[in-house]
């Protein structure tokens, strides 16, 4: 699986992954947050030690069903893609980075293949992100 995610791999797909995991990490963050605001209230339980693990092991749940996505079964009717795409609109200004010699390209422009991967390697990116620090507070 790891030479198929190699073949698939692209230096233009870090940019939709990075963005991607951006929100995800916020989205979460904002969660922990309120999970140690309103539920942990007595402040029973660390932040870093219980809701960074849940999220973390959330992130790998996520990128466990992308792996087996990338291996073929789709879940059907779940969080599935509109199969048409819509024209998107010219506007009459230009990107900020039109003088670079990259192309940017965003998520929507990728294949399905491409996307299944951009996501697998973001949900573990964020799951390390959220794992590493509460290992590190279970240990101490």
């Amino acid at each position: 699986m790891i030479k198929k995610i190699r073949a698939v791999f692209e230096k233009y797909m870090i940019r939709p992954m990075l963005y991607q995991c951006a929100t995800k990490i916020s989205i979460a963050l904002v969660l922990c947050l309120l999970w140690d605001k309103f539920i942990n209230r007595e402040q029973y339980y660390s932040l870093v030690e219980f809701a960074f693990f849940v999220a973390g092991i959330f992130f790998l749940a996520l990128a466990w069903f992308q792996y087996l996505r990338l291996d073929g079964p789709h879940f059907h009717h779940l969080l599935e893609e509109k199969k048409e795409k819509k024209k998107k609109k010219q506007h009459f200004t230009k990107d900020i980075v039109d003088f670079a010699d990259e192309k940017i390209i965003s998520f929507s422009e990728l294949s399905d293949e491409e996307r299944v991967v951009c996501r697998f390697l973001g949900d573990l990116l964020c799951a390390a992100l959220f794992l590493i620090p509460a290992g590190i507070a279970l240990v101490l």
